[in-house]
């Protein structure tokens, strides 16, 4: 199946769990946990922690999916969704990633090539396009979880350098994949 099938499967079983269809959420989950889990794993190193984070991400996704517009991507949705449970996590933790985040081709490879479809291409080509302060901000950000304030002080920069960096990098971002 391609990348754009199965964004507009992710799309409708969405959509079916806005109106309560179970078997949609089961389907969704079939479709879709494997790369949720990596997602999560990447920023929870424990991998019963990361799998009790999947299980909650879906629980979440069953409760507030009328939450998600249909406007944007539903995957997308999912990952924030995933970013943030993640990052709940590591708080109640009191834990920190703990993943070496020095080659930023090492963290492009790791989003990249879970799919080489042309939506991952296009990405790949987008984050090449910014500035290297830039790209390593928000692969670290979203990939790891790094909060802006870890990596201002990572990065030995003002805080509100880093959130500019990140908010423009986003912004580039989208602009590049909407070309």
């Amino acid at each position: 199946m391609d990348n754009l099938e199965w964004n507009r499967q992710v799309n409708a079983l969405l959509y079916r769990i806005q109106n309560r269809d179970q078997l949609a959420l089961r389907l969704l989950y079939e479709l879709c946990s494997g790369k949720v889990l990596g997602l999560i794993s990447r920023i929870v190193n424990e991998q019963h922690e990361a799998e009790d984070v999947l299980q909650d991400v879906f629980i979440k996704i069953w409760n507030q999916a009328e939450q998600h517009n249909n406007q944007g991507a539903a995957w997308a949705w999912i990952c924030v969704m995933s970013r943030n449970s993640s990052l709940d996590r590591l708080r109640k933790l009191q834990k920190h990633p703990h993943i070496s985040t020095d080659e930023n081709d090492e963290l492009i490879n790791a989003l990249i090539y879970n799919d080489d479809g042309p939506d991952n291409i296009a990405l790949n080509r987008c984050l090449y396009a910014l500035k290297e302060q830039t790209r390593s901000s928000v692969l670290q950000s979203y990939l790891y979880g790094y909060s802006h304030n870890e990596l201002a002080q990572k990065m030995s920069v003002p805080l509100g350098t880093m959130k500019a960096w990140i908010r423009r990098g986003l912004q580039e971002l989208k602009l590049c994949l909407e070309a």
